[in-house]
């Protein structure tokens, strides 16, 4: 029944889908900056700075003042002090300097909370992305036995103008990682109206004996924007829908040999800038959890997460959390 390829393909999810979307939205949220910051762009004048010439209080002679032609008055009442606007011999026309208007910068999270748990979405690494993770689950089906994975991956190619290419190494046993394990490959790209899809297969290639077998899927990934700025509660929800065989089916379709399909899908909802709210129907059951971005300047992402609720799979509600970590290369 598959008791690693759950928490396999969480790993898978962790490290890579949490560069996309960041990156997606610098690109929009710094070209509206921009526009705020055009009068940044203004240059100081490159004359000497000029002084500014006042009469000393000490000095001061109100009827020299008066007389005085390099004096223009600023009041119309007889015998107020004035000041002077033009210089005296030596002195530099006084010119008002240029200040660059100085506008705060947003700092922006390096990475955004992925947008599913177990299920893929239609996003995917890409060309300078590469990532590590590692999975637990307090026990897998039908044991009472702890387990956990390593992941390894990186992208190619470029989802927007073309398609993109995920590759990952799954590593089945962290006690022994190079004993058994899983290549996973995905095919993505960048649609109109904020979605994006993906094809892909779960165990294209593997050694030793994992758990699983080989699933492929499609899956479909649409954003609704419901404010601007990503910063406010509720600003973003994510669908992801999708097909796919292998651990994907039914238990009862596995159990019996039953080569069919599955669907599954995930809602996720950007609570907060750092934190996603997700729930999704793997296939085989229930799993609801939260993915979230505990550091603004480091690009890790923490996914716990509780799976097998309604009992239609497994034996009984399990926890499984991933963290995963994403750098450039």
């Amino acid at each position: 029944m598959f008791p690693q390829t759950t928490i396999c393909l969480l790993f898978s999810l962790v490290c890579f889908n949490i560069l996309w979307f960041d990156k997606t939205a610098y690109a929009r949220d710094n070209s509206e900056s921009t526009k705020l910051f055009l009068s940044r762009s203004a240059i100081a004048l490159k004359k000497k700075k000029p002084k500014t010439s006042f009469s000393s209080p000490s000095t001061i002679n109100i009827a020299d003042n008066l007389s005085d032609p390099a004096v223009e008055p600023t009041s119309s009442i007889p015998g107020s002090p004035s000041l002077r606007r033009t210089p005296l011999e030596g002195e530099l026309q006084f010119e008002p300097e240029r200040i660059p208007l100085q506008i705060p910068q947003r700092q922006y999270y390096r990475a955004s909370p992925s947008v599913t748990i177990i299920n893929p979405s239609g996003y995917g690494a890409f060309w300078g992305v590469a990532g590590i993770g590692v999975g637990l689950q307090d026990r897998a089906r039908l044991t009472n036995k702890a387990d956990g994975v390593i992941g390894l991956g990186f992208g190619l190619g470029n989802p927007q103008t073309n398609v993109g290419l995920q590759l990952g190494v799954t590593l089945v046993d962290a006690s022994d990682p190079l004993q058994d394990g899983l290549v996973n490959i995905k095919l993505h790209r960048r649609l109109p109206y904020d979605s994006s899809i993906a094809f892909g297969v779960q165990g294209l290639l593997d050694w030793g004996e994992p758990d699983g077998g080989s699933s492929v899927y499609g899956s479909l990934t649409k954003r609704f924007i419901l404010k601007p700025d990503r910063s406010q509660s509720f600003s973003e929800i994510y669908t992801s829908v999708g097909v796919g065989g292998g651990q994907f089916r039914s238990e009862f379709d596995i159990e019996n040999g039953i080569e069919t399909v599955g669907v599954f899908g995930s809602i996720a909802v950007r609570a907060i800038e750092s934190v996603n709210i997700i729930t999704e129907w793997t296939g085989q059951d229930l799993t609801i959890g939260a993915s979230f971005v505990p550091f603004r300047n480091l690009p890790l992402v923490i996914v716990p997460a509780v799976t097998d609720i309604t009992g239609q799979a497994g034996d009984g509600v399990r926890f499984i959390l991933g963290v995963g970590y994403s750098f450039s290369y």
